[in-house]
């Protein structure tokens, strides 16, 4: 229970203090570990707190999604749309597929966008980043 309550704690001072480009990664990354622990509770028949997973992820890529800025963002920001939408549609219903593969397909996609903005940040930094596709607002990623 501390250490919970440690970690929380922890993740809510990583957030607060991260830099926008910083936010994009820690949305990919509890997506995608919210992908992983939603597989092994499916594997479990463990539906109900599997779905609880699949939720988180599908806020986090929403948050990702409506940040979206199209006028400064351009076709970077329409693929991004397109990418997210499809993870999403997949996402729905996904409690229901007895073939679970599709949890490593959609995190390997989100892996891939991952490491884009890994890239991005090591090699502009967060200050100099133009694309126009930070998201606005952050609440999904505490």
């Amino acid at each position: 229970m501390v250490q919970t309550a440690a970690s929380n704690v922890y993740q809510r001072t990583a957030i607060q203090t991260a830099d926008p480009l910083q936010l994009i990664i820690l949305c990919y990354d509890g997506a995608i570990n919210d992908l992983k622990q939603a597989k092994e509770l499916h594997e479990r028949q463990e539906m109900n707190e599997a779905y609880q997973r699949i939720r988180h992820a599908q806020d986090l890529i929403t948050e990702l999604l409506v940040g979206l800025d199209y006028e400064r963002g351009g076709t970077i920001a329409r693929n991004l749309n397109r990418i997210y939408n499809f993870v999403l549609r997949q996402l729905i219903g996904i409690n229901s597929r007895r073939d679970i593969s599709i949890y490593d397909d959609l995190a390997r996609i989100l892996t891939n966008l991952k490491d884009g903005w890994e890239s991005i940040k090591v090699s502009t930094g967060p200050t100099q980043l133009q694309a126009g596709v930070l998201p606005k607002q952050w609440q999904a990623c505490a």
